[in-house]
C-alpha cells in the first residue's frame, strides 16, 4: 500500500483490498440487518456495503480529494472458485429435474437479449446516437457487461460509433448497480402478490435443512478447499477449447463451471465422499467477498462523462427488461416461488453479471427459503445461454444494418 502525494492517489495492494472488501461485508450485513426494507427487498448485503465505498471515493475523486487504486486479482478468483462450487451442484438428481426448465430459460435468455439489442438501436436513433452506441447501451452493457463492452467498443468504434467503449463500460458499471438492487425487489414483488412459499423438499437436495448443524472438521474442510482449488484449475483447458468457438466470448469461469459438473458427477459414479455443506460454505465465503470487492472497486466517475443519451436509452431499455421478466420470464419459469428466485436470477443476468444473478436469488432465499432449481441449475444456465446468443446478435446486427 502507497500514497502519492502529487496525484493524491492510494494505491492498495491485494492484502488491502481483500481487507477493505471483507470490511465492506461485515458493513453490508450490519446495514441490512438494521433496515427492515432491505431485508424485506432482498437487497445483497455484499453489495450494500461495496456501493457505499464507491459512491463515496467516486464523490471524492470528482472533486480531486482522492483517487484509489485497487488490486483486485483475488476477486477474480474468488469468482473462479464460486462458480466451480456452483458447477459441482450439477448432479444426476438436479439435472433429472432441471431439465424440463432448460428451454424456457434459453428462450427466456434469446427473447432479452432480443429486447435490450432492438429496444437500444430504436431510442439511440430516436435521442441522436450511433446505433451502434444503442446495441453498447442495451444488450452490450446489460446482458453482456463491462467485458463484453469492451470487447466490442472498438469494433463498432471502427465502424463509426464514436465513444462506444467508453459509453458502453459506463452503461454496464451503472447496469451492474440497477439489477443488484431490482432483481430482489421484483422477485419479493412477485413471491407476496402471488403468496408463494418455498417447497421444503429442495433442502433434501443439498443433504441437510436449517436446523442441522455439520461439526466444524479442519482437515476435512482443507481437503474440500484444495479439492475445489484442483477441479476449479482443471477448467483452464475446457475454456481454452470453448475459445475456439468462433463469435462467441466465453467468460473464463465458464470452463470452472464446467469443471465442478464433470467432477461431482465422476466422483459420485466411482462413490468417492465428499462433504456438500464444506462445498456450499466455499461458495457463499467465495461470492460475499468477491461481491464486495468488484462493486467497491467500480469507479463511478466514468459514467458521468456520458450521462444525457445514455441514460435515457439505459432507462427505457432497463424498464422493458423489468416488465419482461414481470410479466413474461415469471410465466416462462413455472409461475411458483423457484420462478421467482430464477427472475431474480434473469435481472441480475440480464443487467450485470452471472455474480449479480446469484447474489440477487441468494438475497431473496435468505429471507423466503431455498430453491434448488433457480440456485443450482439457472445462473449457470443462464450465463451459458447469454454468452452464446449476446456475442452472436452484436456480431452479426452491425452487418443487418449496413455496417
Amino acid at each position: 500500500m502507497s500514497f502519492d502525494f502529487e496525484t493524491m492517489t492510494l494505491t492498495m495492494d491485494l492484502l488491502a483490498t481483500t481487507g477493505f472488501g471483507c470490511i465492506m461485508v461485515f458493513l453490508g450485513k450490519a446495514i441490512v440487518s438494521r433496515v427492515k426494507a432491505f431485508q424485506d427487498w432482498g437487497l445483497p448485503a455484499p453489495v450494500i456495503g461495496g456501493l457505499l465505498v464507491a459512491l463515496i471515493l467516486s464523490i471524492l475523486k470528482t472533486n480531486g480529494i482522492l483517487a484509489v487504486k485497487w488490486t483486485t486479482s483475488l476477486s477474480s478468483h474468488l469468482m473462479n472458485i464460486f462458480f466451480t462450487c456452483v458447477g459441482f451442484g450439477f448432479s444426476r438428481t438436479l439435472l433429472d429435474r432441471g431439465k424440463k426448465f432448460c428451454a424456457g430459460i434459453a428462450l427466456s435468455v434469446l427473447l432479452l437479449v432480443l429486447l435490450q439489442g432492438i429496444l437500444g438501436i430504436v431510442v439511440a436513433d430516436v435521442v441522436g446516437l450511433h446505433p451502434l452506441v444503442g446495441i453498447q447501451i442495451g444488450t452490450g452493457a446489460l446482458a453482456g457487461g463491462v467485458g463484453t463492452t469492451s470487447a466490442f467498443g472498438p469494433v463498432y468504434e471502427a465502424m463509426g460509433a464514436e465513444g462506444a467503449t467508453a459509453i458502453g463500460v459506463a452503461a454496464a458499471t451503472l447496469g451492474m448497480v440497477i439489477g443488484s438492487l431490482t432483481g430482489g425487489p421484483l422477485a419479493v414483488l412477485l413471491i407476496k402478490r402471488n403468496n408463494l412459499k418455498a417447497d421444503p423438499k429442495d433442502l433434501e437436495l443439498i443433504g441437510g435443512n436449517d436446523d442441522e448443524v455439520t461439526p466444524l472438521n479442519h482437515k476435512s474442510l482443507l481437503s474440500s478447499v484444495c479439492m475445489m482449488t484442483i477441479i476449479a484449475m482443471c477448467g483452464i483447458p475446457i475454456y481454452l477449447i470453448l475459445c475456439e468457438i468462433p463469435y462467441i466470448e466465453m467468460p473464463y469461469f465458464i470452463g470452472c463451471l464446467f469443471a465442478g459438473a464433470i467432477a461431482r458427477n465422476v466422483l459420485e459414479a466411482l462413490h468417492v465422499k465428499f462433504n456438500t455443506d464444506e462445498v456450499e460454505t466455499i461458495e457463499h465465503v467465495s461470492l460475499d467477498i468477491f461481491l464486495s470487492i468488484t462493486v467497491m472497486t467500480m469507479d463511478l466517475t466514468k459514467i458521468t462523462g456520458s450521462i444525457g443519451g445514455m441514460l435515457i436509452v439505459l432507462g427505457i431499455v432497463t424498464i422493458a427488461t423489468l416488465l419482461f421478466t414481470y410479466i413474461i420470464g415469471f410465466r416462462m419459469y413455472g409461475s411458483d416461488y423457484n420462478a421467482a428466485c430464477m427472475c431474480a436470477g434473469l435481472i441480475g443476468m440480464g443487467m450485470g453479471s452471472g455474480s449479480n444473478a446469484v447474489a440477487n436469488e441468494r438475497a431473496v432465499m435468505d429471507k423466503y427459503g431455498y430453491a434448488h432449481i433457480a440456485w443450482i441449475l439457472y445462473p449457470a444456465f443462464s450465463v451459458l445461454m447469454v454468452d452464446i446468443f449476446n456475442p452472436l446478435f452484436m456480431s452479426f446486427a452491425p452487418g443487418f444494418m449496413g455496417f
